[in-house]
């Protein structure tokens, strides 16, 4: 029977919650400053530099994080397994997040020029690669702190990161003038700051003994690869418009974008702090053969996930127009049109946002990144055709038309591997 640990659970969701609160109000304030002292066509190269970072961010952390969490959570009573599983992650996220830092240094010129046609980003993300190996790290910390359920450790180090990169780059935009290069500079030196003190919170489960970290090394990469795979082309779900925004408009357009993002965001919080909480719980329940209490997990959040999700997104389709007046200028009005196509994905994608993880978590990576890649095509050739035609209005109907497509794909092979008598057997 499905029997909770409520206080335990509610405890849990607090501290998540909290965690992506912080998170997401740190980005908004950061990004209304530097709308309003950079405009749109600053707010737009900072995205673009933002986004190369979060899919560098994606291949240098390899996945690893992801594993972790479903290992350390299923290896709950296993104290030496979980530090093979600790130490073999660590190590791997150093030598990923050290490669795919090389690799971006390198191509900085290439992706600017060429992608972008936009030169000064060259040194922008030259700075941006010299971070990657140490968020890498940190992944693989936060990674391991959510399987050990070990949430308000877990909120503490996303919550003093965001902070801290929130009042160093409004500190050099705002004071110092540095413009979109201090703005880079105020998430590059939080990053590997923070990166490396999070070790602390993980330090008590590593061990030297290299035989048993090479025996769970391979499956935690193997595990890892599909991840990041699967990541990285969710990623390209969400991100692919405004990259191609870049390419085929400008960084002013971007800029526009981004602020309907932005709004985006806040209706995704809530499902995205509640699934920190329900990857760890399904990887458990499933591990035990409780898959009565997997359905339970999954039935229940999505539909109180759904019931909010509508509330909020009816608030941003009402009041958008004002809100982006008064939390932005009226420079950035252009973002309301594309918010409001926008909010009809989203609301129906949020509610499955808040079980997204639980293929992963259930052991069907390979269908995920599967899933994921034709997601991904869809979504980049729906883009490709609209954009050009139809501006911010193509790439958010193409984005919406992603999104729902997504949603359905996923919840039928939720449906599929964990409401069929024989799933064990598949």
């Amino acid at each position: 029977m499905f029997k909770p640990n409520f206080t335990k659970t509610m405890k849990d969701i607090q501290w998540s919650f909290i965690s992506l609160a912080v998170t997401s109000f740190s980005h908004l304030l950061l990004r209304i400053v530097l709308g309003k002292e950079l405009g749109p066509t600053g707010l737009g190269i900072y995205t673009l530099v933002f986004t190369i970072y979060m899919f560098g961010m994606q291949f240098a952390a390899f996945g690893i994080g992801a594993a972790l969490t479903k290992y350390v959570a299923q290896y709950s009573d296993e104290q030496e397994k979980i530090k093979e599983f600790v130490s073999s992650g660590i190590i791997a996220s150093l030598v990923s997040g050290s490669a795919i830092s090389i690799l971006l240094y390198s191509l900085s010129s290439t992706i600017s020029i060429q992608l972008f046609h936009n030169p000064e980003m060259t040194e922008l993300l030259k700075l941006t690669a010299f971070c990657i190996p140490f968020i890498a790290i940190q992944k693989s910390v936060i990674g391991t702190l959510n399987g050990l359920r070990k949430m308000k450790s877990y909120a503490v180090v996303n919550i003093v990161q965001n902070v801290s990169i929130m009042l160093i780059s409004i500190i050099l935009v705002l004071f110092l003038d540095m413009n979109v290069r201090g703005a880079i500079v105020g998430f590059v030196i939080p990053t590997i700051l923070i990166g490396t003190i999070s070790l602390i919170f993980v330090k008590n489960y590593l061990t030297t003994k290299q035989a048993l970290i090479k025996t769970v090394l391979k499956e935690v990469s193997i595990f890892g690869f599909y991840v990041v795979l699967a990541n990285s082309i969710g990623i390209i779900n969400t991100q692919i418009d405004s990259i191609l925004i870049g390419h085929f408009m400008n960084s002013t357009d971007v800029g526009y974008y981004a602020v309907a993002v932005i709004f985006m965001s806040g209706i995704t919080l809530l499902p995205q702090a509640t699934q920190r909480v329900t990857t760890a719980a399904i990887a458990k329940y499933y591990a035990e053969n409780d898959l009565e209490s997997v359905r339970e997990v999954i039935k229940g959040t999505m539909k109180k996930t759904f019931l909010l999700t509508i509330i909020i997104t009816l608030f941003f389709a009402l009041f958008g127009k004002n809100l982006i007046e008064i939390i932005f200028t009226e420079e950035f009005i252009p973002a309301y049109a594309p918010l409001l196509i926008l909010t009809i994905g989203y609301a129906i994608y949020a509610t499955f946002v808040s079980v997204g993880s639980c293929l992963s978590s259930i052991g069907k990576v390979e269908i995920v990144f599967k899933i994921s890649a034709v997601c991904a095509v869809m979504n980049t050739l729906l883009n490709i055709a609209l954009i050009p035609k139809y501006g911010l209005i193509g790439a958010a109907s193409a984005t919406t038309a992603s999104l729902l497509f997504t949603t359905l794909i996923n919840l039928y092979f939720i449906k599929r591997y964990t409401y069929e008598k024989n799933i064990m057997g598949i």
